[in-house]
């Protein structure tokens, strides 16, 4: 330690920087090549999911770790150590900043952050994060939809020409009894061919790295993206049991007691009533649920159809009603076989004929919704 740290400076940057940025990368090939700096993903959990406000929270557990050629030795000339662990604060360590992102909380203790140094210069440390980011929503299947969020960090100090920003995914992760050990104590590690759950209604399904490039067309301010993208699906069981099925029954059972032939009209104006009470709550509280988008969720066009089969219904058996009361005292004064027909047509079967074209649409509809669902499971 007292050999490595003689000289060592901790407050200036072992980063390469007699480089002209206006020039492209690699332009001097005597140069030493750029700062690399490397984040790996071992870890992260689903934590909250706020659709009103197009917001999701993830927890992540990252190493980085990146080169210092000043903190390099060589391990046959002391003892062959080849790794130490030390204060953080003992060596220079870049600071990674996150881009696009809403807020960002360090859990490390200050006062006692590690790193592991390598003989060969490298330098290892860890971070655990929990984020909160802006995540645009497409509810246009909801309750079957699924949502792409982007998590982005960045070097914004540092020009391109200096360093270069890698990222990937431990591939530790793959080992299948580490997951099992992980879900006992609820920490939650996805693959894409292999989800699990992170979140009570979303499943995590997918998990994808890369680096990007975000240019502004100047060749100075160019900066590179360290990008993880995760995918969520929504888990629809809970809408289903509680919306879909519900609405459906409620629907079928109000749709016959509108054309119950010995009830009055005052009784099935008021079963309409409810249930289109109810329909306009069951939006209302769909509505509290989802972003205000310019697009109709699924489950709001299936709620809105159901709404209108029961306004149909009502205005139906409504003018059923007057038509009969005008036209069979005018056929019965007419006595004639084809009187006697319409008289008995304007009667129960074309109620029946009514109810059960409704009755049709309303499992048609509901048909559909779960068509939806079927699909998705496949």
């Amino acid at each position: 330690m007292s050999d490595l740290f003689q000289n060592y400076d901790s407050t200036v940057a072992p980063v390469y920087t007699k480089l002209d940025i206006s020039k492209p990368i690699g332009y001097n090939p005597l140069a030493p090549p750029r700062f690399n700096y490397t984040v790996y993903l071992y870890y992260l959990k689903l934590v909250e999911v706020i659709e009103p406000e197009e917001k999701v929270s993830v927890v992540l557990e990252m190493a980085e770790y990146w080169y210092d050629p000043r903190l390099a030795w060589d391990a046959s000339s002391y003892g062959d150590i080849q790794m130490l662990h030390m204060r953080q604060d003992r060596v220079w360590s870049p600071t990674i900043a996150s881009f696009r992102i809403n807020e960002i909380a360090d859990f490390r203790d200050q006062d006692f952050r590690m790193v592991c140094v390598e003989n060969t210069g490298h330098v290892y440390t860890s971070l655990t994060l929990k984020v909160s980011l802006n995540c645009p929503m497409n509810v246009g299947r909801f309750p079957y939809d699924s949502q792409t969020c982007v998590i982005q960090f960045c070097m914004p100090l540092f020009f391109m020409q200096h360093v270069e920003l890698f990222n990937s995914i431990y591939q530790g992760i793959l080992n299948k009894t580490i997951w099992e050990k992980m879900v006992k104590f609820n920490l939650i590690i996805f693959l894409s061919f292999n989800p699990l759950k992170g979140n009570s209604e979303w499943d995590l399904v997918n998990l994808t790295n890369r680096v990007e490039l975000l240019s502004y067309n100047d060749g100075v301010g160019d900066m590179q993206l360290a990008t993880f993208e995760i995918k969520i699906q929504r888990n629809p069981m809970y809408y289903i049991y509680m919306i879909v099925f519900p609405s459906f029954i409620i629907n079928a059972l109000s749709i016959i007691g509108v054309f119950m032939r010995k009830t009055d009209k005052m009784s099935k104006l008021n079963v309409g009533l409810t249930n289109i009470m109810t329909m306009t709550f069951i939006l209302g509280v769909m509505a509290d649920k989802i972003p205000k988008t310019g697009s109709i969720p699924l489950l709001g066009i299936y709620i809105i159809i159901n709404l209108f089969i029961m306004i149909f219904a009502v205005g139906i058996t409504t003018i059923l009603g007057e038509l009969q009361k005008w036209a069979i005292p005018k056929l019965k004064a007419k006595k004639s076989g084809l009187n006697r027909k319409l008289e008995y047509i304007l009667g129960d079967p074309l109620e029946t004929i009514c109810m059960a074209v409704l009755e049709f649409v309303n499992l048609a509809n509901f048909f559909v919704m779960i068509g939806f669902w079927i699909s998705d499971s496949d």
